[in-house]
Formats: C-alpha cells, sequence, structure tokens
C-alpha cells in the first residue's frame, strides 16, 4: 500500500504565512469573489456558519448530509463504505452532534449505527444549512452539545403567481449519477412545493485500484402545500418519503432497506402584537425503517429489522421586550419509539424495545447592551422518561422507567472592535447536560458482565469555552474560534477485550472524565478582481483523564489551501488538503459510531475544478477529486471487513481519483 507521511508543522505554517500575509494588505478594495466550487466554509456570525447546498463542493458534490459537512472545518466524517458517513466534529460524534431537518430530529435505527441521521437527507433540496458550533444555542430539540446543524427548507412567497425552479444533473466516476429537482409555484394566497433527488453509484476504487463493497442507490420525494390567508399568516402540510440501498465495506451485513416516511404541519403568525413579534408552531411524524441484511452477498435469509418512529410538537414565539431586548421562547415535545425484529433466532414480528420521552423548555435572549456589544444568553430544561421495553431474557432493566431532569445554558458577549474595525470578537461559556441516546443505553450494555446501562450510565456534562474572532476588511476575510471543554461524566463506548460482552463483542456504555481543545481558522484573499486565495486549518486535542489515555476518536490536525480564478464566465480552481500523522490513540474506545482502529500516516491530497457560467441562470461544474490517485484512509475511518470477494484493508479506504461532471440550471 502507498503511504504518505507529512508532518503538521508545514501545515500550521503555511497557513499562518497566509494570514499574516493578508493582514497587511487589508485595506486594499477588491471585490470580493462568491466561490463557484465551495471548498472550505468560515463562520458567517460568532459561532455560526451558514452554507448554501445548492453551490456544488469538492470533494465530489455530496449526496447526504454527512458528506456535505466534509467542507466546514472542524468535521470529520467517518467512512463506511460509499455513503451513511457519520459526522464527527471537534472529535465529538453521535447525538453530540444534533442533526435535525426542518428542525425534525431524524434518528436512525440500526444498533450499530449503519443509518445515521444524515443517511436519511440529500442537502441539494434543501435552501440552507446552518451550523452552531459547541453549546452556544439551547433552541433546538436534541440540544446538540458539539455542535447544531440544521437543514432548512425556506418556503418562497409570491405577491403575484409565480414560480421558481432549481434542477442539476451530476455524472460521475464509478457509475455514479444524481437528479435533484426543487420546484416552487404560489401567488399571494397560496404556495405549493416538489422536491425529489436520486442518487446511484457503483462500487468505487481505492488509489491501488482495489475495489470497495460501496454501490449505493437513495432517492426521496417531497411535497408540501399552504396557504397564506394575509401577509402576517401561513399555514403549511408536508409529506415526504425516501428509501435505497448500500453496501458496506465495514461489516458482514449490508442496509437492503432505508425507508423514512415523513408528515408534518406548521404555521406561522406575525406581529401579533407590541410583544410578539411571531408565534411558530408544528407538529410532525418521522418513521424510519431500516434493514440490514446479506441478500447483496447472496444470502437473502440472514436480515434484521428495526424500527424509530418518532412524534414531536414544537411552539416557539419570538418576543420584542424592549428596543434593546429580544427573545424567542418555546416547548418542545418527542416521543421516540424503537423497535425490531430477530429472524435468527426466530422472531419474525417487530417489537418494541424501548420508549424515549422528551419535553423542554426553553429561553434564548440577546441584548444590545451598546452600539458595538451585545450580550446573548439561553437556557434548556428538560424531562426525559426512558422506558425498557425488553424482555427480562434480554435485559435486566426490562420493564423499568429511568426519569430525569436535564439542565442546560450558555452566555456570550459579542463586542465590534474600535481598535480593528470591520472585526467582532466574541467569547462565551456553555454548560450542555445531555441524556445518553439509545446506543448508549439499550443497543449498549453497561459493563463486561452485560449488565444494562439504562439506569448506571450518567448524564454528560460540557463545560465549554468559546471565543473567537471575525474580521472582513477589503480583500481579506478572516474567522478563528478557539475552545476548551471540561467534560464530566463523558459516555465513552468501549469495545476492548473486557469491556465487550457477548459472541457479538457488545461493548460497554461507561462514565469518564475527559477533556478537549483546539481552533479552527479559515481566510480567504483575493489577489485581484478574478483571483482569490483560500485557506484553513483545524485542530483538536484531548485526553480521557479516567483512564489516563488519548481520548479516542479525535481528526489530526488538518490544513486547506485552495486558489481559484472566477471572472463570472469561467472559472478555475485548484484544493490542497494536507492531514497530519496521527499517533495518539486509544483503540478500541470511541463514541457509538466506531472506535479508534490504529495509528494512521499523513496524506495529502489535490484535486482541481472549474467551472462555466454561459447565463446567470446556469452553471456547469467539473473537477477531478485526488488528481495523483493516492492510496489513503481517514484516521476516523471504521475498520475494514472481511468481505468475500474483496481485499480487506486496516481502514476503509477512500476513494481514488474520481472525475465529476455538474450542471445546475434555476428558472424563474
Amino acid at each position: 500500500m502507498k503511504r504518505n507521511y507529512l508532518s503538521p508543522k508545514p501545515i500550521a505554517l503555511a497557513v499562518a504565512m497566509m494570514i499574516a500575509g493578508n493582514c497587511a494588505y487589508a485595506n486594499q478594495n477588491v471585490t470580493i469573489l462568491e466561490d463557484v466550487v465551495v471548498t472550505a466554509a468560515q463562520m458567517t456570525t460568532p459561532t455560526t456558519i451558514e452554507l448554501d447546498p445548492k453551490v456544488p463542493r469538492q470533494p465530489l458534490p455530496a449526496h447526504d448530509g454527512a458528506d456535505f459537512l466534509k467542507s466546514a472545518p472542524g468535521f470529520s466524517i467517518m467512512r463506511k463504505a460509499g455513503t451513511d458517513g457519520e459526522p464527527n466534529f471537534r472529535g465529538m460524534g453521535g447525538s453530540r452532534v444534533n442533526i435535525l431537518a426542518d428542525d425534525q430530529n431524524i434518528f436512525g435505527g440500526c444498533g450499530q449505527r449503519m443509518d445515521a441521521p444524515t443517511a436519511y437527507i440529500f442537502p441539494e433540496i434543501y435552501d440552507k444549512v446552518t451550523i452552531v458550533k459547541g453549546p452556544q444555542t439551547v433552541l433546538y430539540p436534541g440540544h446538540g452539545s458539539a455542535a447544531t446543524v440544521r437543514f432548512e427548507k425556506e418556503q418562497k412567497t409570491y405577491d403575484k403567481p409565480g414560480y421558481d425552479v432549481h434542477a442539476s444533473g451530476l455524472v460521475g466516476s464509478f457509475g455514479r449519477h444524481d437528479e435533484v429537482v426543487d420546484a416552487n409555484l404560489g401567488n399571494k394566497d397560496y404556495f405549493a412545493t416538489f422536491t425529489g433527488s436520486n442518487s446511484k453509484s457503483d462500487n468505487y476504487k481505492d488509489g491501488n485500484g482495489t475495489e470497495v463493497h460501496s454501490k449505493y442507490h437513495r432517492y426521496s420525494a417531497s411535497s408540501s402545500v399552504g396557504v397564506t390567508p394575509d401577509n402576517n399568516k401561513r399555514f403549511e402540510l408536508s409529506a415526504g418519503r425516501s428509501n435505497g440501498y448500500a453496501a458496506y465495506a465495514d461489516r458482514t451485513m449490508d442496509g437492503t432497506k432505508f425507508l423514512r416516511e415523513n408528515v408534518a404541519a406548521k404555521g406561522q403568525i406575525k406581529n401579533v402584537s407590541d410583544l410578539v413579534e411571531k408565534v411558530e408552531f408544528q407538529i410532525s411524524r418521522n418513521t424510519i425503517f431500516h434493514t440490514m441484511s446479506e441478500s447483496m452477498r447472496g444470502n437473502p435469509s440472514s436480515y434484521m429489522d428495526v424500527t424509530h418512529d418518532t412524534n414531536a410538537a414544537r411552539l416557539t414565539s419570538d418576543l420584542n421586550l424592549r428596543a434593546t431586548t429580544k427573545a424567542k421562547v418555546g416547548l418542545d415535545f418527542s416521543q421516540s419509539t424503537h423497535g425490531g425484529n430477530m429472524p435468527g433466532m426466530g422472531a419474525l414480528t417487530i417489537s418494541d424495545d424501548s420508549e424515549f420521552k422528551n419535553a423542554a423548555l426553553f429561553a434564548e435572549v440577546t441584548e444590545q447592551l451598546s452600539k458595538n456589544n451585545k450580550l446573548i444568553a439561553g437556557y434548556r430544561g428538560e424531562s426525559w422518561e426512558v422506558a425498557d421495553k425488553r424482555s427480562g431474557m434480554a435485559s435486566t432493566t426490562s420493564g423499568q422507567t429511568r426519569k430525569e431532569f436535564t439542565n442546560s445554558a450558555f452566555a456570550r458577549v459579542e463586542k465590534a472592535l474600535d481598535s480593528m474595525p470591520n472585526s467582532t470578537a466574541f467569547v462565551g461559556f456553555g454548560r450542555s447536560e445531555r441524556m445518553p441516546d439509545y446506543w448508549e443505553l439499550i443497543s449498549n450494555k453497561q459493563n463486561s458482565s452485560g449488565a444494562s446501562a439504562l439506569m448506571s450510565t450518567k448524564t454528560e456534562k460540557t463545560n465549554q469555552l468559546d471565543l473567537g474572532l471575525l474580521h472582513k476588511s477589503g480583500p481579506f476575510d478572516l474567522s478563528a474560534s478557539a475552545f476548551y471543554n471540561k467534560i464530566n461524566d463523558f459516555v465513552l463506548v468501549d469495545a476492548r477485550s473486557g469491556y465487550a460482552y457477548g459472541m457479538y463483542g457488545t461493548p460497554s456504555s461507561r462514565n469518564v472524565d475527559a477533556h478537549t481543545y483546539g481552533a479552527e481558522i479559515t481566510s480567504s484573499y483575493a489577489l485581484t478582481n478574478v483571483v482569490k486565495f483560500n485557506s484553513s486549518i483545524a485542530y483538536v486535542e484531548g485526553k480521557n483523564e479516567t483512564d489516563g489515555l488519548p481520548l479516542a476518536q479525535l481528526a489530526p490536525l488538518e490544513g486547506r489551501l485552495a486558489l481559484a480564478y472566477d471572472d463570472k464566465k469561467y472559472s478555475y480552481g485548484a484544493l490542497l488538503r494536507l492531514v497530519a500523522p496521527k499517533d495518539e490513540v486509544a483503540v478500541g474506545q470511541g463514541n457509538i459510531s466506531g472506535q479508534d482502529v490504529a495509528k494512521s500516516g499523513g496524506f495529502g491530497i489535490f484535486s482541481l475544478n472549474a467551472g462555466y457560467k454561459p447565463n446567470k441562470k446556469t452553471l456547469i461544474a467539473a473537477g477531478v477529486d485526488n488528481v495523483f490517485d493516492k492510496t489513503y484512509a481517514e484516521f476516523i475511518s471504521r475498520a475494514g471487513a472481511n468481505v468475500a470477494g474483496y481485499t480487506q484493508t486496516t481502514r476503509v479506504n477512500e476513494p481514488g481519483r474520481t472525475a465529476w461532471l455538474k450542471a445546475t440550471i434555476a428558472l424563474d
């Protein structure tokens, strides 16, 4: 196998030199270029990144929610095969990264995380993706302690009859093709939407030409109808369905069904009174039916079904408390039931194994202290009930219910700097108390004797300091954020010998104390009116204080350097991604997504892209990822499994040289 080792020092040095050089010319009057093909993402406001999912990105434009997040510094994606990776932010995975689709939680079903929530999301059918770093918001259900990611659909409004359509098609190496349509129409009284997506790929090959068991097919359709009785009211009904299959290189089964069905009703009333600016409500139902099977490997009789159904309701109100004080208050409720069958043991009927109930009260207040100073603070209190519905043979806590009340809060100060024009600095402290999820309480055990984790695994308490700087002046744009995180009762998933139980090696969920710290820096500099240079760097370190080991699943130092030309008709770009070696590992420890496999070497990946805009409504973009056909694997990748007919590797290797072509058109 080809291996490429890089020291982290050149990465940090290159980015630091660029930042220093940019600062020296920050006052030049040069037009800032928009990215035709996105290679990295910056913070738009303190702790927040906003992304347009309809813009092509490199590496290969995303086909699921996890893939899409690759371009945001601090995110790492766990490779399992061709699709359904698991997002990890600042070394935190699983439910610590809260994934929302139109502010609804989507919970996967597989007990071994074959279907992460992002597996059910095709990004391009949404209008905006918002990432909030750290515990710096309390507004959303699920309440991620590491990050909150919102895939948002923004309904168009029309003063007169009209429509708009976004459509795209993509073809690429290894038989990849995508088709997407997002259509909207309406007038001042009504509106309707339709979205559809289809994505398919054959097995890919790594840089050595070794084929990886990784083919997949995903498709989705959704529609909504609504009325706008006047300028202050809007009511909407929506429904959606998606399904598909995926081959996996990290386990002995594949995913042969990924069925999600969703219905929702929501409404908005604005200008209720001088105090109440807006009231919004939403009720929703998401049902997941997932099948794990060996049918794609010639054994259709070996399979297992799982279901995860979630009913939810949400009510929020925007308040105008006074001229300088705004607030958002609200209530969340959800009831989530997980079930499954065991055909291999004669249990063909799906039966429930757990039920999670959650009711939350939250408030977030923004106070404009002065022209240049702002304070944002919030609190979220959540009541939890978790019922173990497994049989007495399957669980030592069968029939028992656990009740908890969790408290989370944050405060952040934002200041426009007089000493550095066009700059905003921020510092915030957040405390997030996280209830362990289904995979930590039900799917895993508490110790090697097989005891249930339901009653013994404590809530996880994150105490995090966030600080940073945003600066934009002339051709130069900079966003920098740093954090320190002390986690009490961190829920560690331990699969080492002595911590695993049963013939399948079910890992243990146990509490440890830990800490992490790190930073992300992203900058861009317009060299001329048509040439721009981008760079980013992401760094995280951490320790499992209880065991005296490195904290597992922390991605190595990573940097990106990109150069782009764009004259508004033709564009060309190059991206160099550099990843340092990773020597500090805790093999067998990690989170519900996976555990550390081994040390890893560094690597550098070079990619190219180009674009053509024949008019303002049409874009043709093309790219070649991994131009030099390197063989490499991400550090947090899953371990390669022994799949008949395929070569087993230490980790699931990334794709080799990949070419793609994408056409996008907008009609209105």
